[in-house]
C-alpha cells in the first residue's frame, strides 16, 4: 500500500494566512528599527516554514508490515497500531476554536495502543482507501458512521452537520 501524505491545496491556511502574522511583524520593526521585533518576525516565518515542510515531506500515514503507522517531525513523533489489533476506526471530533469542533480526526483502537490522526489535510479518498486496505487485511474492523459512510462510496463531509438549538 503506498503511503498517504497530506495533500498541499489542503494545507493552504499554513502557507498563505499564517506567513502575514509574521510578515506583520517584520513590517513593523522595519519601521520601528526594532532588532529584537525583527528576530521574532523572522522567527515566526521559520517555524511556519518548517511546519509546512514538516506537513508536505516529513507526515505520513501508511500500513507498513503489519502496523498502521503514523508518522510526522521526521520520524521523531511515531504512533504504531498492528492492524490485526485493530477493533474500531472512528471519526473523533475535539472541541475547536469559536466554539466548534475539528475536522473528523482517524481514531484507530486497537487493543493496547491507539493511532489519531487529524485527516484536516488529507483527501479523504486516499484515506479510505488505506482503511480499505486495512480492512482486507481483518476484516473484523468496525467502522463508524463516517467511516462506513465513505467506504460505502459517499462522500462525507469534514464539516460538522450544523444542528438547530433551542431557543430556550
Amino acid at each position: 500500500m503506498r503511503t498517504v501524505r497530506p495533500y498541499p491545496p489542503l494545507l493552504w491556511p499554513a502557507y498563505t494566512l499564517f506567513p502575514l502574522a509574521g510578515l506583520l511583524v517584520l513590517f513593523f520593526a522595519t519601521a520601528g528599527h526594532d532588532t529584537a521585533l525583527m528576530v521574532i518576525g523572522i522567527a515566526l516565518l521559520a517555524v511556519n516554514g518548517a511546519i509546512v515542510v514538516n506537513h508536505l515531506y516529513f507526515t505520513s500515514l501508511a500500513v507498513s508490515g503489519d502496523e498502521l503507522v503514523y508518522r510526522s517531525w521526521a520520524g521523531l513523533q511515531e504512533q504504531r497500531v498492528a492492524v490485526g489489533s485493530i477493533q474500531r476506526i472512528d471519526a473523533k471530533r475535539y472541541p475547536g476554536a469559536h466554539g466548534g469542533a475539528s475536522a473528523p480526526h482517524l481514531v484507530a483502537r486497537g487493543r493496547d495502543s491507539t493511532v489519531r490522526v487529524n485527516t484536516k489535510p488529507y483527501r479523504l479518498r486516499d484515506v479510505g482507501a488505506l482503511i480499505e486496505a486495512m480492512r482486507a487485511a481483518n476484516p473484523r474492523i468496525e467502522l463508524d458512521d463516517f467511516w462506513s459512510g465513505l467506504a460505502r462510496g459517499d462522500e462525507p463531509s469534514k464539516e460538522v452537520a450544523v444542528t438547530p438549538r433551542s431557543r430556550f
